[in-house]
């Protein structure tokens, strides 16, 4: 008798609907992967780090263009183990 109810709790438990242990229902409340997430973070990174450092160029006198030509540049060189870094133009 002192065996059973050990073994019928268990049994209650992994019975049990809040019990996922066993389930192969994925949560359909949790965000869809995207296999894109990091070249997304990299290129957001880029964008603006870059946007950030023609700023900076711009209030130092440095014409638009060439204060983004000279960001980008920058970027490349600092950041070279980042790949939207090596496919950036």
């Amino acid at each position: 008798m002192k065996r059973l109810v050990p073994i019928a709790l268990a049994a209650a438990v992994l019975a049990n609907s809040s019990c996922h242990m066993f389930s192969s229902k994925k949560n359909p409340a949790a965000p869809k992967e995207s296999k894109t997430v990091a070249t997304d973070v990299e290129k957001d990174f880029m964008r603006r780090w870059v946007d950030k450092r023609t700023s900076d160029l711009v209030a130092q006198g440095t014409p638009a263009a060439a204060a983004h030509d000279q960001a980008v540049a920058e970027f490349k060189a600092t950041y070279t183990y980042v790949d939207t870094a090596k496919l950036a133009k």
